[in-house]
């Protein structure tokens, strides 16, 4: 599949009125799924959301069962409309290792040519898990 290419078309249903940075996410299950998200801002920025948990959740409202992430995929560009390389923040690094079991691979696109490979474990080390 071309990741770049479906990423870039769903940027475009991307809602960054106040910033105008548009963020696009694929989350891919074991079974070869895919679950789609994108940023939706507000004006009372903490209710913004990221598009990496937007995926993530509209993949659990679907059934996904913890343990089921494989991938995130991440394209960004800014106001003027330029790809840049865009890391997940520290909330969605979180969401991703917890409903990944901390095992999900997160490719960062810098452009079509450009893809950086991280684990989640290298992003988030030592994330916080139940005590249980």
């Amino acid at each position: 599949m071309d990741y770049f290419k479906a990423l870039t078309l769903l940027l475009e249903n991307a809602s960054a009125p106040y910033s105008g940075f548009q963020v696009a996410s694929m989350v891919v299950t074991q079974d070869g799924t895919l679950f789609k998200g994108v940023n939706v801002e507000s004006v009372a920025y903490p209710t913004t959301m990221c598009a990496e948990r937007n995926a993530i959740f509209t993949a659990i409202a679907q059934g996904m069962k913890t343990g089921e992430i494989v991938e995130v995929h991440i394209l960004a560009r800014n106001a003027e409309k330029n790809v840049v390389a865009a890391f997940p923040c520290g909330s969605c690094r979180q969401v991703i290792a917890e409903q990944s079991l901390n095992k999900a691979t997160v490719y960062i696109y810098h452009s079509k040519e450009k893809v950086t490979i991280h684990t989640i474990e290298e992003l988030l080390p030592n994330a916080f898990f139940s005590l249980d």
